[in-house]
């Protein structure tokens, strides 16, 4: 065995193993805006179906992450109308209460939009089509507008692909 050799193939080895974190490393601090460019680029566009926009006390009271009797009979009536299509939630981020409230933002986002997965699921909406929006930092800036959004997409886009995160 000629030493030289085998110690020329772990250098090699390290020089790859160098520029391939190297290359994660760059593709992982793209800043926000490019990073979306590049996800628009890579899914194709959906054929939206329906869509329906509440505000969050429709849905929601005050401070938790309960849903009221009205959203509970529109998610009935919506699935008499939009039935075997991909379903995309997505909740408001709300300004977190200086009190000390229970949850924080991103945990009453995460809450809601469950909550309102759940009842989808429980009145029927299949759960693999179910699609849950939320927020990508742990504190987002509140939406002036404290809304809830559900809107329901053609079932052959696939918006789980690896190439979207």
């Amino acid at each position: 065995m000629n030493a030289g050799r085998t110690t020329l193939s772990f250098l090699d080895l390290a020089l790859m193993l160098l520029s391939a974190f190297a290359y994660t490393h760059f593709v992982n601090i793209a800043d926000a805006e490019t990073q979306r460019k590049m996800a628009k680029a890579s899914v194709p566009p959906a054929a939206t179906l329906g869509s329906y926009n509440y505000t969050a006390s429709d849905f929601f009271g005050d401070s938790n992450a309960m849903l009221t009797d009205f959203a509970k009979t529109e998610i009935a009536e919506i699935l008499t109308v939009q039935q075997k299509q991909l379903l995309v939630i997505d909740v408001a981020a709300a300004p977190e209460e200086p009190n000390g409230s229970r949850l924080r933002q991103w945990e009453a986002v995460s809450a809601r939009t469950a909550a309102i997965a759940d009842a989808f699921e429980a009145a029927g909406q299949n759960g693999k089509m179910i699609v849950l929006k939320v927020p990508n930092k742990l504190v987002s800036k509140p939406s002036e507008k404290q809304t809830v959004q559900l809107t329901f997409l053609s079932p052959e886009i696939d918006l789980l692909s690896p190439n979207e995160e």
